[in-house]
């Protein structure tokens, strides 16, 4: 995802996830890199699996990561017993997000840990950083949180995630406006940050693909605490939407100023604005109607039994995501496991293969996998996500 990781949530909203995985490429047919480790993982009689948790578990984004790994026990948990003989286990390592010294040395822990396959790494530059240590390790790496679209341009044989990319939240935003809002005209800004213009960049060509007309592309700044002349501007010229493509506090800012300009088209954000506290609580009364983008929300069984187990609530927006991949992969492991009379051979071909040749069914929607990890469909369900409207104060999910 972006460098901001994700959107807290507050009462209804809730979690996503995303995974990652890979194989050796030495048999496979979806090769991208070449290893030189062997194809085959062989597990000792008596050892466990271990499923590794690359995530920030410091400072203070702690508890975020700390929700990623506890969603992974979760699902570990549900799987209900050993595979092949052998015990599940989580291991963890503090990656540091977007640190990309903690991310590699985090990847070195899991790798000499016999992690057999990992969730993470949690944030896009971290993702970045480690990638080549699993790659040249033949580590499958399952990012449930990484969404940038470049991710899924680093010629990957082992990479995949759960979560969405970047261009299909903008793709999915942009057939939003035009099919269900039937939006003729758009303004589009963005915060100058990669997050934000990324998400600009591909909103544009996709509206205009399907009929829409940009009017006007703007840029904010960071940190801008007014922004009642572009308000005024955009209200005189009465766009169907107005698209921002960045976080909090700028969105809430600039939707308060554009309604107090009598703007009273559609407002349309990412997932960086699926925050109740800033979004709802920081625009206010301006903040109804908003449509956001973001991953789906655990319902309230899944919050009870996540409470029940870790005594707290879950505050991230993609722990279903990390459950989702951690689901995945022990499925994929045990489709693959080759139990020797107790000493578990798994292949890195026949474990990537799987990931890529099947649908998984899971607490985000159905995850086929394309060649580059990626989750592939056309709906916001088929890449896990969600589109919401705020209604009465709330975020209420409308697709």
């Amino acid at each position: 995802m972006h460098q901001r990781l994700f959107a807290p949530f507050i009462g209804v909203l809730a979690v996503a996830l995303l995974v990652a995985c890979g194989g050796d490429g030495s048999t496979s047919d979806h090769t991208a890199t070449a290893t030189a480790v062997p194809d085959v993982i062989s597990i000792i009689a008596g050892e466990p699996i271990v499923i590794g948790v690359s995530a920030v578990l410091s400072g203070g984004q702690a508890t975020i990561g700390q929700d990623l790994a506890d969603a992974a026990t979760l699902a570990i948990e549900d799987f209900g017993g050993p595979i092949a003989g052998h015990e599940l286990r989580v291991e963890t390592a503090d990656d540091g997000c977007n640190d990309p010294e903690a991310a590699v040395a985090a990847s070195a822990t899991l790798i000499e840990g016999a992690a057999v396959a990992v969730i993470g790494p949690m944030c896009t530059t971290g993702a970045q950083a480690a990638n080549d240590e699993y790659e040249d390790a033949g580590i499958v790496h399952i990012t449930p949180s990484a969404t940038r679209a470049d991710l899924s341009e680093l010629n990957s044989l082992f990479f995949f995630r759960t979560a969405w990319r970047d261009d299909d939240q903008a793709r999915i935003q942009a057939t939003y406006a035009r099919e269900t809002l039937r939006a003729a005209t758009a303004v589009v800004i963005d915060d100058g940050e990669p997050y934000g213009t990324a998400l600009a960049d591909e909103f544009i060509p996709e509206f205009e693909e399907r009929g829409g007309r940009v009017t006007s592309r703007e840029r904010i700044m960071r940190g801008e605490t007014s922004f009642e002349p572009l308000a005024g501007l955009i209200a005189s010229t009465d766009p169907d939407v107005v698209v921002f493509q960045g976080p909090d506090p700028e969105g809430s800012l600039l939707l308060r100023d554009l309604r107090t300009a009598s703007y009273d088209g559609t407002f349309i954000g990412p997932d960086s604005l699926f925050n109740a506290e800033d979004l709802i609580q920081g625009a206010g009364d301006a903040a109804e109607g908003a449509i956001i983008t973001a991953g789906p929300v655990p319902d309230a069984t899944f919050n009870e039994r996540f409470t029940a187990r870790f005594g707290r609530a879950p505050s991230t927006s993609f722990v279903l995501q990390t459950y989702d991949a951690a689901r995945v992969l022990l499925t994929a492991i045990d489709a693959a496991m080759d139990d020797g009379g107790g000493d578990g051979s798994l292949s890195r071909s026949a474990l990537v293969d799987y990931l890529r040749d099947n649908t998984f069914t899971g607490l985000t929607g159905n995850m086929t996998f394309g060649d580059s990890g990626d989750r592939t469909g056309n709906t916001a369900r088929d890449v896990g996500l969600a589109i919401y409207r705020v209604t009465d104060g709330v975020f209420q999910q409308v697709e």
